[in-house]
């Protein structure tokens, strides 16, 4: 995979030499990334190159907290932020969410923990296990009732890491059909049933190097798209002949687990690979999901 390809542009410009205008050729080396370009801002009618995006922390209701975070701006898009196993006190994946706000998108990444995220000791399975899907459903589905009728939003979408990325495939399977884009960052877990299920048009993401989602289950996931006539093979290709909401999964090589979120930014390989990831993320969102 290669994630930026250099491009030379010939330019001719003059120049004054003893008073005559003289041409020279100038070469210009620019680097082109293989994402597509990212969408603009809609209208938020303050003259920034940027939102102005400050978060809080909420209570959904009496027993969910969240981490809401809301551009300034006319945008009318809003997407739920589903954290890793360590919870959405993280500041990694609230730097997501602060994000997505700058890009026009109204965050909120409920605590589908309820204060009891994994803490890295002890029997993981064991901890797991007071985490029921049953009540991590109706709490996302409580989540987007605040954004429905406390935000004033119809227009929402998904996007989740590990833990999260697995959580957004399910969001996006009914009933009832409430999410209308998905972004699933290395999903632990999900099966081909799942994946079928969907639909929301999803976009799944994962490293070749994994060692906790193993890459040849993630190429199960789309042979079963592929034969179910659901699978993209090009970020930006025509969805119009697809037989359902389309599905697109894209592998980078030479990164792991979390390489989008938690990337080790001394690690040129990672950090271009999570910038890359992330401007696939912004170009779906967009495209399914637009902020105007």
């Amino acid at each position: 995979m290669g994630l930026s390809k250099t491009v030379q542009i010939i330019a001719l410009a003059f120049v004054a030499v003893g008073g005559a205008a003289v041409g020279i050729v100038l070469t210009l080396t620019l680097m082109e990334s293989d994402s597509p370009t990212e969408p603009g801002p809609c209208d938020r009618g303050d003259g920034h190159d940027d939102y102005v995006a400050n978060g809080t922390d909420i209570a959904i209701n009496d027993d969910v907290n969240a981490y809401l975070v809301e551009p300034i701006g006319s945008c009318l898009a809003a997407v739920v932020v589903i954290h890793d196993i360590y919870g959405y006190e993280m500041g990694a994946t609230r730097l997501i969410a602060d994000e997505l706000a700058s890009r026009g998108y109204t965050a909120v990444m409920p605590d589908l923990f309820r204060g009891n995220p994994w803490n890295g000791t002890g029997n993981i399975v064991e901890w797991y296990s007071k985490h029921p899907q049953s009540r991590i459903d109706a709490d996302v589905d409580a989540t987007l009732d605040y954004i429905h009728a406390e935000l004033d939003i119809e227009n929402i979408g998904v996007v989740g890491f590990c833990f999260g990325g697995h959580q957004t495939v399910l969001a996006s399977a009914p009933p009832p059909n409430r999410v209308r884009a998905g972004v699933a960052f290395y999903g632990v877990g999900t099966t081909s049933d799942e994946v079928l299920s969907m639909q929301a048009p999803t976009m799944l993401v994962y490293g070749q190097n994994d060692t906790i989602q193993s890459v040849e289950d993630v190429y199960v996931l789309e042979e079963a798209l592929g034969d179910a006539d659901r699978f993209l093979d090009d970020l930006t290709a025509d969805d119009s002949n697809l037989n359902g909401p389309a599905a697109f999964v894209k592998v980078f090589d030479d990164v792991g687990h979390a390489f989008v979120h938690r990337a080790d930014r001394n690690d040129p390989v990672a950090a271009a690979a999570s910038r890359e990831a992330k401007q696939d993320m912004y170009y779906w969102l967009e495209r399914y999901l637009p902020t105007l």
